[in-house]
C-alpha cells in the first residue's frame, strides 16, 4: 500500500458533547492499544517519499502517552514524515505544548467561532482558550478548523478578529458540515444557507484582509489555497489523498478506512492493520462536484472540487454549497480585495 496520509484515532472517547459530533453515540469507548499503534505504523514504515502523520479521536489529549509514543515511534523512522494533531484544545497543558514544540507537531484545534459560538455548538469555550494561550505562550503555531452551520456562519468575521491577537495563529480551515452521526438529525444545526455562507464569507474575507494588514504573519484561508494551488496545477484531479487510495485511517480496534470522515461506516470498511482490503481505500476520484453551472464559472478547469466522503453524506442537503463557498472567495479576489493578504500568504 502506497500510504502517505496515515490517521490514528487514539481514542473514541471525548470530554466535549459537540451538537454535530460526526461519531455520533459510542457505546463502548476504546483507546488505541501500543500493539495496534506500533503495527499502523508500520504500513508507512518502507514507503518511499514523505508522508503525513494525522493524530485524532475523539479527542486525542485524553491519552497524552499515545501521543508521545506515536510521535518518537514516527520520529524514528527513516521515511521523513511531517506529524499534526486535531484537538479541542481544552486539555492542553505545557508539558504536552512543549513536546509538540520539541517534535515539530503540527497543532490544529477545532474552533467554531468566538467564546458565545464556541459554548453553544462545543461547550468548554473559556478551556479551549486557555489551550490556544498555552500555545501562544510557547511559541508553537497553530491553525483552527471550523465546522461552518447555519449557527456560525454570521460570525466567521469575528472568529477572524478572535484569533487576530493571537501572534502564533496561523490560519483557518472551513469545514461545511457533514451530514453524519449527530449532525445527521435534523434538529442538532442547520445547514448554512447559500445566501448567508456567501455573506458571511465575504465578511470573513474583510475582516481577513484587514487583520493581516496589522500581522507580521498572515492569518491564511486553507480553502484559498487550495483555489490557489489548483490555480498553479491546472485543476486537480483529486481532491485528497484518500480519493487516490493513499490515505488510511485506522480505528482504536485495528480496523481500517479510507479517512477519518469515513471511520466507523461499515459502507467503507477497508479491512483491518492485520487482513487489510488496499483496493477498498479509495474513495472514487470520480465523483464529481453536483452543480449544472460549472461551465462559464470563473473557476472552470481549475477548481479544487470537493471533499469525496461530504459529497457522499450530503448528497440530499444543499450538496452545490462548496460552489458557493469557491465562487465567493474568487469573487472577491476578481475585486482586487486581500493584496496584503496574498502577499503575507507568498512571502
Amino acid at each position: 500500500m502506497d500510504i502517505r496520509y496515515l490517521i490514528l484515532a487514539l481514542t473514541t472517547r471525548c470530554n466535549l458533547h459537540c451538537v454535530y459530533c460526526y461519531s455520533g453515540p459510542v457505546a463502548e469507548p476504546a483507546d488505541m492499544s501500543a500493539a495496534v499503534l506500533d503495527r499502523a505504523l508500520d504500513l508507512v514504515r518502507d514507503g518511499r517519499g514523505p508522508f503525513h502523520l494525522q493524530l485524532t479521536g475523539g479527542e486525542p489529549t485524553l491519552v497524552p502517552q499515545s501521543i508521545e509514543r506515536a510521535v518518537r515511534r514516527a520520529r524514528s523512522l527513516t521515511r521523513p514524515c511531517t506529524i499534526g494533531i486535531q484537538t479541542n484544545g481544552t486539555l492542553l497543558d505545557a508539558g504536552l505544548v512543549e513536546f509538540f514544540r520539541r517534535f515539530g507537531v503540527q497543532v490544529g484545534v477545532s474552533l467554531d467561532g468566538p467564546p458565545t459560538v464556541q459554548v453553544s455548538l462545543r461547550g468548554e469555550a473559556a478551556k479551549t482558550f486557555r489551550g490556544l494561550q498555552l500555545l501562544e505562550s510557547h511559541g508553537v503555531p497553530f491553525r483552527v478548523t471550523t465546522v461552518v452551520s447555519g449557527a456560525n456562519v454570521g460570525h466567521l468575521d469575528r472568529l477572524v478578529w478572535t484569533l487576530a491577537g493571537f501572534g502564533r495563529a496561523r490560519g483557518i480551515g472551513l469545514d461545511l458540515l457533514v451530514r453524519k452521526g449527530r449532525a445527521g438529525a435534523p434538529a442538532a444545526v442547520e445547514t448554512a444557507g447559500a445566501s448567508a455562507l456567501r455573506g458571511g464569507v465575504g465578511a470573513m474575507m474583510a475582516a481577513l484582509d484587514a487583520a493581516n494588514r496589522c500581522r507580521a504573519a498572515a492569518l491564511q484561508l486553507r480553502e484559498l489555497e487550495l483555489i490557489r494551488d489548483a490555480a498553479v496545477s491546472g485543476g486537480r484531479p483529486f481532491f485528497c489523498h484518500a480519493a487516490k487510495g493513499q490515505s488510511a485511517a485506522v480505528g482504536p480496534d485495528g480496523r481500517l478506512f479510507p479517512c477519518g470522515q469515513t471511520m466507523g461506516d461499515p459502507r467503507f470498511a477497508a479491512g483491518s492493520l492485520w487482513q487489510p482490503e488496499p483496493d477498498c481505500l479509495a474513495i472514487s476520484g470520480t465523483i464529481d462536484l453536483p452543480s449544472k453551472d460549472c461551465a462559464g464559472c470563473p473557476l472552470e478547469g481549475r477548481c479544487p472540487g470537493d471533499c469525496p466522503s461530504r459529497l457522499h453524506y450530503n448528497r440530499s442537503d444543499h450538496p452545490e454549497l462548496i460552489c458557493e463557498l469557491y465562487r465567493a472567495l474568487q469573487a472577491h479576489q476578481k475585486e482586487g480585495n486581500f493584496d496584503r493578504s496574498r502577499e503575507l500568504m507568498h512571502s
